[in-house]
């Protein structure tokens, strides 16, 4: 009878061991910070990205070949489109569709008398290149050829600059990336209700600010930079055509929102033991 009490009792305290043991791991589990997982947030964010600019070209368009979809060229004067490829098959300047960009992006101040230029290619060019390189599908053109007459038009006048903007790309952005290639003229319009780009080409750098609104011609602020000259002396005429590869997605505002917290180090938790191993313990003592 003693001995029957005897293993009882060890087999009793055997099991309340093992369901102490249960409850104090799952007392460790609750009290420990889980550490964040990145990949199901890089899987997050690269869907994301892709839904960011819909209209950006497919993959099987993005080889190490320059980027060369068609662009559809809006006139914000006269509402009018066309979408076109600048370059050809072999990559060079298709004359049919430049002179298309010189019969759409004419003078209409007088719109029974439509004047035109022939539009400088390398400022074209330029225009493409920029849209290629935040992915853009349409370029908003604001103002391009404008007859010299009371006022000389500068360098619209000689069919060198245009004003334009890519949609859903801030024109700080597309005015920080033109003024990295060489000899190109590059205003930044910062009114509220302008936020456009200038743009021509002409063979010293030049950069500024223009805070007009529409209508009102106020002193622009150049922009200071000690690397013009030296970026405008290693100019080739590849640096006007598009880049190689896939280009750039538009770079988004800065975010305001609080980093996140670094993932918390948990210590590794010791090698479970299995019942049988407990059991065999609790019998040996």
């Amino acid at each position: 009878m003693g001995y029957r009490l005897a293993s009882l009792s060890r087999v009793l305290g055997v099991a309340g061991l093992l369901l102490g043991l249960t409850a104090s791991r799952g007392r460790a589990r609750a009290d420990q910070t889980p550490v964040a997982s990145n990949n199901g947030a890089n899987q997050r964010d690269r869907r994301d990205d892709a839904k960011e600019n819909p209209s950006a070209p497919a993959d099987g368009e993005r080889t190490s070949k320059p980027a060369l979809w068609p662009l559809r060229i809006a006139y914000m004067n006269t509402q009018q489109s066309t979408t076109i490829r600048l370059y050809d098959a072999s990559g060079r300047i298709d004359r049919t569709a430049a002179a298309q960009l010189d019969e759409l992006l004419c003078d209409v101040r007088d719109p029974a008398h439509p004047r035109t230029t022939t539009l400088d290619r390398r400022t074209l060019q330029l225009l493409f290149r920029a849209a290629y390189h935040f992915r853009a599908r349409e370029v908003e053109v604001i103002s391009a050829y404008r007859k010299p007459g009371r006022r000389p038009e500068g360098r619209h006048g000689e069919g060198r600059a245009i004003d334009f903007r890519l949609p859903k790309v801030r024109a700080a952005a597309l005015a920080a990336y033109l003024r990295t290639l060489p000899r190109v003229g590059v205003g930044l319009y910062t009114h509220r209700a302008t936020q456009f780009v200038h743009l021509d080409s002409r063979e010293k750098s030049y950069h500024w600010l223009d805070p007009s609104p529409p209508g009102v011609f106020l002193p622009e602020r150049p922009l200071a930079g000690s690397d013009l000259a030296k970026r405008d002396a290693t100019y080739a005429p590849t640096d006007d055509m598009p880049e190689a590869g896939a280009p750039e997605p538009p770079p988004e505002a800065p975010s305001h929102e609080p980093a996140s917290a670094s993932p918390v180090a948990v210590a590794p938790e010791p090698p479970a033991r299995n019942a049988a191993q407990v059991v065999a313990q609790a019998l040996s003592l």
